[in-house]
C-alpha cells in the first residue's frame, strides 16, 4: 500500500455538552450522569404532546463564547430548525438544531502538533461552523443468553444543551485531527464552556474521512469538488470515539481501510462506521445520510432570538485572560515546569482560579515565583491528588486557600515537616475538623517540642547507645534512625535537619 499517492482529507463534527444547571429547553438539571434512569425527564424533554420548549440563555451565551475563543463572526440573529429521524433515543421524532443560521461561523485555530520526536509544525483549522442543539437519550444494548436482544433507554440526557463544533474539510492527517481535538477540549474547559469529560459523554468527536487520488480534487467554497472528470470517493463518518487519543487511531485505521478497498478495485460507498476500541477497528453501521433525509424546517414553537452587540460585548468581559498568555506567565515568568504549567491552565476554571488565589495569598509572604512555585506543588501533588481519589471537585471544599496557605508557611518557615503538614490535611477532611483549628494547634505544639528540643534529643541518645557507638564508628546511617526517633516523639513537630544538627552536636561534643 502506497499513501503516498493519495491525499486525507478530513472534517471534524465535535459534540460537546455546555455547562449548565439545566436543560436546553427545559427546567430539568443536568446532572444526570451515575443517576437512577429516567428521573430527571418532564413533559419537554420526553416529547409530550403539547409540551412547549424555552431556550436557555445560559446555554446559548456559552455557545457564543466557544465561537468567540475560536475566532468565529457572531450572528445577531438565532433560528432554530428540527431536524427529524426516527430513533428511540428522540422521543419527539425530531432534534432541535441549527441548520442555515448557525449561532457562530468562519472561525479558525492555529494548531500546533508534532508527531513523537519530530519538530513542531503548524495548520490552522478553519471551522465552518458551532451551533446550538439538543442532546439525545442514552441507549444501552443488551444480549440475553438465549440470544435475544433488547435495548433500554435513559431520558436523563435527552435535552442537555449541546453545542456542535464542525470544521471545514481541511485537515490533512490523523495528527492534526488528534491535536485540533485536545486543543478544543482544553479551550471548552478553560474558557469554562464544558467540563468536556468524553468518559462521561460530555464531548464526542465524530471524524469524516475521505480519500482522494492526488490531483483529482480541488477545494471550491468548503467543498471537495473533481477535476476535470475525476470520479472522486465519498467520505466515511466515524462514530463511537470514546477519547481523544482514539480519534487519531480510528483515523489512520479507517485511512488504510481505505486506501485498501481502492486499491483493491472496490467501489467505497458513504457510510457511517463505529470504532470498536477493543478491537482496534471500524465497523459498518449504516449507510450515511445527507442533509435532505433530515428534512429541516424552522422550529414553529421557538421565535427567532436577537443577539445584539451589546450582548456579545457582555460576554467578551467575561472571558479570561487568554490562555496562552496565561500558560506564559506560569511557565516562563513563574518558572513553573511545561507539564504542570498545562495543567494548571487546562484543568479547567475552578483550577486556575484556585491556584492563582493560592498564590496571591502567598505572595504576601514569599517573592511572587516561590509563591507560585509553592503554590503549584501543593495544589497538583496534594490538593487535586485528594480530589482525584475522593472524586471532590470542590476544592474550597478539601481546604480553602486561606487555610493552605497557612498550612504551606508553616512548612517553608520550619514549624511543620511537609508530611506532618500534608496529615493535618487529610485529618482535616477525614474527621471533618476545622483545618485552620488543626494548625494553629500544631503550631502551638511544636513551639513547645521547640523549647524542649534539647532534652528530648539528650533522651534519644540515652535511649539508644548502640546508633550512637554505629554513628560513631562512621555508619551515617545511624543519624537517620536517630533523627525519626526524636520526630516520632514529637509527633512530627520537630525540623528534620535542626534536629539532625542537634543530634550531632550533642553526640561529637
Amino acid at each position: 500500500m502506497d499513501r503516498s499517492k493519495y491525499d486525507v482529507i478530513i472534517g471534524l463534527e465535535i459534540h460537546i455538552q455546555t455547562k449548565t444547571k439545566s436543560k436546553m429547553f427545559c427546567s430539568c438539571p443536568t446532572n444526570y450522569f451515575n443517576n437512577e434512569p429516567n428521573t430527571h425527564v418532564c413533559p419537554t424533554c420526553l416529547g409530550l404532546p403539547g409540551a412547549l420548549p424555552v431556550p436557555n440563555k445560559r446555554a446559548i451565551e456559552l455557545c457564543i463564547l466557544m465561537g468567540l475563543a475560536t475566532q468565529c463572526d457572531i450572528h445577531n440573529e438565532i433560528h432554530f430548525d428540527r431536524k427529524h429521524y426516527f430513533y428511540p433515543d428522540l422521543p419527539k421524532g425530531y432534534q432541535i438544531s441549527q441548520y442555515k443560521d448557525p449561532i457562530c461561523s468562519n472561525g479558525k485555530h492555529l494548531c500546533l502538533y508534532a508527531a513523537p520526536g519530530e519538530k513542531t509544525e503548524f495548520e490552522i483549522v478553519e471551522i465552518e461552523r458551532i451551533h446550538q442543539e439538543e442532546d439525545v437519550a442514552k441507549s444501552t444494548h443488551h444480549t440475553e443468553s438465549n440470544g435475544q436482544e433488547y435495548t433500554l433507554i435513559d431520558y436523563n440526557k435527552s435535552g442537555v444543551p449541546l453545542i456542535e463544533i464542525v470544521t471545514k474539510p481541511c485537515i490533512t492527517s490523523a495528527r492534526v485531527a488528534y491535536k485540533f481535538a485536545t486543543d478544543i477540549q482544553n479551550i471548552a474547559r478553560y474558557y469554562g464552556v464544558s467540563d468536556a469529560d468524553m468518559e462521561k459523554g460530555q464531548m464526542r468527536c465524530e471524524p469524516n474521512i475521505s480519500v482522494q487520488r492526488k490531483g483529482t480534487w480541488k477545494r471550491l467554497d468548503n467543498k471537495i469538488v473533481p477535476i476535470n472528470e475525476a470520479v472522486l470517493n465519498p467520505k466515511v463518518e466515524i462514530k463511537n470515539i470514546g477519547s481523544i487519543s482514539a480519534v487519531e487511531k480510528a483515523i489512520n485505521y479507517e485511512v488504510n481501510r481505505l486506501i485498501d478497498e481502492i486499491e483493491q478495485g472496490k467501489e467505497i460507498v458513504q457510510q457511517t462506521r463505529g470504532w470498536d476500541a477493543v478491537k482496534g477497528k471500524t465497523v459498518f453501521q449504516r449507510s450515511k445520510e445527507s442533509a435532505d433525509d433530515y428534512r429541516y424546517m424552522p422550529d414553529p414553537d421557538i421565535p427567532i432570538i436577537e443577539i445584539t452587540q451589546k450582548d456579545i460585548e457582555r460576554i467578551k468581559e467575561t472571558m479570561p485572560e487568554n490562555s496562552y498568555k496565561k500558560y506564559c506567565k506560569y511557565n516562563k515568568d513563574w518558572e513553573i515546569s511545561d507539564h504542570d504549567a498545562y495543567t494548571l491552565v487546562f484543568n479547567g476554571k475552578d483550577t486556575y482560579e484556585y491556584f492563582e488565589d493560592l498564590q496571591a495569598k502567598l505572595s504576601t509572604s514569599f517573592d511572587t515565583k516561590v509563591a507560585a512555585q509553592e503554590a503549584s506543588n501543593w495544589f497538583l501533588t496534594t490538593v487535586l491528588s485528594i480530589s482525584n481519589e475522593s472524586g471532590n471537585k470542590d476544592y474550597n471544599s478539601i481546604a480553602t486557600t486561606k487555610d493552605l496557605a497557612q498550612l504551606i508557611e508553616a512548612f517553608k518557615n520550619n514549624i511543620l515537616t511537609r508530611n506532618k503538614a500534608e496529615e493535618l490535611l487529610r485529618e482535616s477532611i477525614e474527621k471533618k475538623k476545622n483545618l485552620g483549628d488543626l494548625i494553629s494547634n500544631a503550631k502551638k505544639h511544636a513551639k513547645d517540642i521547640t523549647g524542649n528540643i534539647d532534652e528530648i534529643v539528650q533522651e534519644v541518645i540515652d535511649s539508644n547507645p548502640k546508633a550512637v557507638d554505629d554513628y560513631k564508628a562512621g555508619k551515617e546511617a545511624s543519624i537517620g534512625y536517630l533523627v525519626g526517633q526524636v520526630m516520632q516523639k514529637t509527633k512530627g513537630s520537630a525540623d528534620p535537619n535542626s534536629t539532625r544538627s542537634i543530634l550531632i552536636e550533642k553526640i561529637n561534643g
